[in-house]
């Protein structure tokens, strides 16, 4: 009983630490628009500015792929994403500015902006 006192006391202290002031956050997405062959699409800032102009704040930013499989055919969308990091609090203004949550995508990465 001795030995169990103390690790509980430590857990307890530490489940008190978490506080509900820190948000974690959640990821969103929507597709930067380009297109296989011909490249296109929106910049990865004017993703963001989307989300600004829907009073959204930007935690990260990172571009990414959806990592859905797609015939390589010219004209057809290369799967090429923005991914945002937001206060999670601000889930609904990203959703109704067109952006989606990151977890419906269970296959995406990030990848370089180049």
């Amino acid at each position: 009983m001795h030995s169990v006192l103390p690790t509980v006391v430590v857990l307890a202290s530490l489940a008190a630490c978490g506080g509900g002031e820190h948000d974690a956050g959640s990821k969103v997405f929507k597709s930067m628009g380009s297109l296989q062959c011909s490249g296109g699409g929106m910049p990865l800032a004017a993703l963001q500015a989307q989300l600004a102009t829907a009073n959204v704040q930007v935690q990260s930013a990172a571009c990414g792929t959806n990592g859905l499989a797609s015939a390589a055919v010219c004209g057809v969308p290369d799967g090429k994403i923005g991914i945002f990091e937001i206060p999670s609090t601000q889930a609904a203004a990203a959703a109704a500015a067109g952006f989606t949550p990151l977890n419906t995508l269970p296959s995406a990465r990030t990848i370089s902006c180049t």
